[in-house]
């Protein structure tokens, strides 16, 4: 005999389905603008292909960027990614850079860090430019560190009476406004970065945005 209940489950179920989409709606459909998302996880045993899919969808994302030819690069992102993605952006950071691509980011944690790490391996300074959203000083002092050893940093004491967040909004618009490729690693609710994203596209940047969630 039929459950009652199991329509509204299954109505319930999709739920986070359909938010996720409606919040992608502004992207999707447009040709400027790759998505890369991981399925809804079902088990604990799945995690590790989760992951695996996700590193493979970077690198064939990698290797089509390689084909395009040296463009400027722009690479931004949540604060808060795990170590593996912190791997695949050092690596899509330092590949960019050995390819004679520019490569531009902000600084802070996570995401940022990361490509500015990537971009250092390559040993070619003057294919990274770091704009940081206020000035040196009112940075964290790991931000500091990593960012003295950048040769062409762009300091924003303009917006140093700004909050954090509006200071990188402007920031982030500057960002995009001088390259041509916005390469974003975010999660669904990262609004910050994926205002970016929208703004990247209305500017008619080429976008590729990875959802971590």
């Amino acid at each position: 005999r039929a459950n009652p209940a199991a329509p509204a489950a299954a109505a319930a179920a999709d739920t986070p389905r359909a938010a996720r989409q409606s919040e992608r709606a502004p992207l999707e459909g447009d040709p400027r603008v790759s998505t890369l998302e991981k399925a809804a996880p079902f088990a604990v045993s799945d995690i590790k292909m989760e992951k695996n899919v996700g590193m493979e969808d970077m690198l064939r994302e990698l290797r089509e960027i390689q084909g395009s030819g040296p463009s400027k690069y722009c690479i931004l992102g949540t604060r808060h990614c795990s170590y593996l993605h912190q791997q695949i952006i050092e690596l899509l950071s330092y590949a960019l850079v050995l390819s004679g691509n520019h490569v531009y980011t902000s600084g802070a944690a996570g995401t940022n860090a990361a490509a500015i790490r990537g971009a250092l391996r390559a040993n070619s300074t003057d294919l990274l430019t770091v704009i940081l959203p206020q000035s040196r000083s009112r940075q964290p002092e790991d931000c500091q560190e990593l960012v003295n050893q950048v040769t062409q940093v762009v300091e924003m004491p303009e917006n140093d009476a700004l909050s954090l967040d509006v200071a990188s909004k402007r920031c982030n618009r500057r960002l995009i406004t001088g390259t041509e490729h916005l390469v974003a690693f975010a999660y669904h609710d990262s609004k910050t970065i994926v205002q970016t994203t929208v703004e990247a596209k209305e500017m008619d940047k080429l976008v590729t945005v990875m959802y971590l969630d």
